[in-house]
């Protein structure tokens, strides 16, 4: 999309089943966490991601090390740039992105029956000032462009300037449950119409897609730079 705006972000996934052989056979298994700049060159295709996992699967590898390098290697191949990859053990097996959040939800707020595309004159903004109000909502729902099924996700809001009209904010999240993108363009666009429609100092927001096929995607932007640590 057009940014208008300077944006820094991450993209963090989850993947639930990544599984290998050691030396002697023996299976392998452990959740792994990769961290995608913003700035990459490409997208990685969820689908393509999972299939990719799974060719490894019987694949032997002398140590763990060795695991992570190849996923390290190839991810930061495709998406043309440097992509961090941590595996963990398979017990960590829910992400702590949502039971971590704090704020308050939108989701009772009183909005009208959305069609069509994502449609930023939605959003309204009032005469007093935030500071660092931090806001969820679980209802945000878009379809993958390649397969047209739905993508539901979580949001997440801390900013500060003046105050967002909650009941405009959950419509114009709501108008995307028809709109066909990828995660990461959603939460590139829903940053950009927040930035220059409600005029916030300080502006981050994060998508966190439910898991799906074992795999699940964290989006996060930000007018401050972020990092994976």
């Amino acid at each position: 999309i057009d940014k208008k705006i300077k944006m820094y972000g991450i993209d963090h996934w989850h993947a639930y089943e990544i599984y290998w052989l050691d030396s002697a056979g023996k299976p392998n298994i452990r959740i792994g966490e990769f961290f995608f700049n913003a700035e990459s060159e490409n997208l990685v295709e969820s689908k393509s991601l999972k299939l990719y996992l799974n060719s490894i699967n019987n694949e032997k590898f002398a140590k763990e090390a060795d695991v992570q390098q190849r996923i390290t290697e190839d991810l930061s191949k495709i998406s043309q740039s440097e992509v961090k990859v941590v595996l963990l053990p398979a017990e960590n097996s829910e992400s702590s992105d949502l039971s971590a959040r704090v704020g308050r939800s939108i989701d009772k707020e009183s909005i009208s029956v959305i069609d069509g595309e994502p449609d930023e004159s939605f959003l309204k903004i009032g005469d007093d000032l935030v500071f660092d109000e931090e806001l969820y909502s679980d209802l945000f729902r878009s379809n993958c462009p390649v397969t047209g099924q739905p993508d539901w996700a979580s949001f997440q809001i801390e900013y500060t300037g003046p105050k967002i009209d909650r009941g405009s904010l959950l419509q114009y999240l709501c108008s995307y449950r028809n709109h066909q993108g990828y995660h990461e363009e959603c939460c590139e666009r829903v940053f950009r119409d927040i930035s220059l429609k409600c005029r916030p100092t300080d502006l981050t927001i994060s998508l966190n897609f439910l898991r799906r096929g074992g795999l699940d995607i964290n989006v996060y932007r930000s007018s401050q730079v972020m990092t994976s640590d």
